[in-house]
């Protein structure tokens, strides 16, 4: 149990330093088919880091005192098809021991890091639209050498 613990605690430690950028997701896998504790971009649906305990034989998510024996973890995207439809894909997944949450809170701070890089690159592109306020110029407005 308190590794289940320090798993939640470290997994919002990392959604509280991704500058607003990440939010944490408590999910249902057999409905949503993530996991357990799913990590998302505050904006968009893509991509996701997911992970699922993994319980002893006989044990399900539903049971109480349910304690995992390890963890599956999945950095997944959401990517177009073929026809037309989109489907998550993983692009890398692993297993941690359930005595080894701090691996586990390094591989997701890892995926989180790269994530917020991302998304720091992408808002640093983005411009602001054009402004044609024609101060002190004349002729038909703003061209590519003024």
């Amino acid at each position: 149990m308190p590794n289940m613990m320090a798993l939640d605690d470290g997994l919002h430690r990392i959604e509280q330093q991704s500058q607003d950028r990440l939010i944490l997701l408590d999910e249902d896998p057999v409905t949503f088919g993530a996991g357990h504790f799913v990590l998302y971009p505050l904006h968009g649906s893509s991509p996701r880091f997911a992970i699922e305990e993994q319980y002893p034989p006989g044990v399900d998510w539903s049971d109480e005192d349910r304690v995992p024996v390890f963890w599956t973890w999945a950095s997944e995207a959401r990517l177009p098809q073929s026809d037309g439809s989109w489907a998550w894909v993983t692009l890398a997944e692993g297993e941690v021991a359930s005595g080894d949450s701090e691996t586990l809170l390094q591989i997701a701070g890892g995926w989180a890091d790269a994530l917020g890089e991302l998304i720091a690159r992408e808002e640093a592109l983005t411009t602001d639209p054009i402004a044609d306020d024609r101060v002190g110029r004349s002729g038909p407005g703003r061209t590519f050498l003024t």
